[in-house]
């Protein structure tokens, strides 16, 4: 591997335990919202169609495990199995830092803010399974720790965000909350950015497009009795990303079979 790229692929120090400072105070933060405010984050949050029934949350406990462990193996190894690793590193370091404020913000019920910091970190985490899907030389199980955390954390939070925002919309006032057309169509928006980032990352990150069907399947349980076109319509984005994930390893069947033939 070149120079350069022995070093992008590196995790400097003070990178390394920045991600783990935040990973674990980002899991302590759920304890702040009853410390400071009294209450949990969102518990103000109007009772949206397009809300994920209530079992879906416990992913944050899986997510919260998945940071500090990923964050002590770039502590000890200073690598993350992947091309760019310390920026791999500063967009997880990002994220975390963001969802430790988006947990006190949210319980204080600051309008707007949870939402915006909730956007920065799907963006990070985004830009992170990029990285993360990138073709390595040798891939380790330090690679695999990497795709899977950052599979399930970006596509939660690509999910959590568009329902945060039409919490926001409805609790300003701009939009109904008992109202199903405004929300399905940001429920179809949501799908439409699953199926695509599924398509572009899926093949690596299967935990992506699974965390995805986790989220479009519990806002399906909670619809089903009250909203048929919000359940249906979130049934038709699990299958479409379905689709795109098979799409997604044809493509990259088809890439590799390009390179061999080379």
């Amino acid at each position: 591997m070149p120079l350069d790229l022995q070093q992008s692929a590196r995790v400097s120090a003070p990178v390394a335990w920045a991600v783990l400072i935040l990973s674990i105070t980002q899991a302590l933060a759920v304890f702040l919202p009853l410390a400071l405010f009294d209450g949990e984050p969102n518990d103000d949050g109007v009772d949206l169609f397009i809300s994920p029934a209530g079992y879906a949350f416990a992913i944050w406990g899986v997510i919260y495990v998945l940071s500090i462990i990923t964050a002590v193996v770039f502590v000890q190894k200073r690598q993350t199995g992947t091309q760019f690793g310390q920026r791999l590193a500063v967009d997880l370091a990002i994220a975390c830092g963001a969802a430790t404020l988006w947990l006190i913000v949210s319980a204080a019920s600051i309008d707007w803010l949870p939402s915006i910091l909730l956007t920065v970190m799907a963006i990070a985490l985004l830009d992170a399974a990029r990285l993360a899907a990138l073709p390595v030389e040798s891939p380790s199980s330090t690679t695999t720790l990497v795709r899977v955390t950052i599979g399930i954390y970006a596509g939660w939070a690509t999910a959590a965000v568009f329902v945060n925002w039409a919490s926001d919309i409805a609790r300003s006032g701009a939009a109904d909350e008992s109202s199903v057309g405004w929300q399905l169509v940001v429920l179809i928006i949501a799908a439409l950015v699953a199926v695509t980032v599924t398509y572009l990352y899926g093949s690596v990150l299967l935990a992506l497009p699974i965390t995805l069907a986790w989220a479009l399947l519990a806002i399906a349980v909670n619809a089903w009795s009250t909203s048929t076109p919000i359940a249906v319509a979130a049934v038709v984005g699990i299958v479409a990303v379905a689709l795109a994930y098979w799409a997604s390893t044809r493509r990259s069947s088809v890439s590799k079979g390009a390179l061999s033939r080379a």
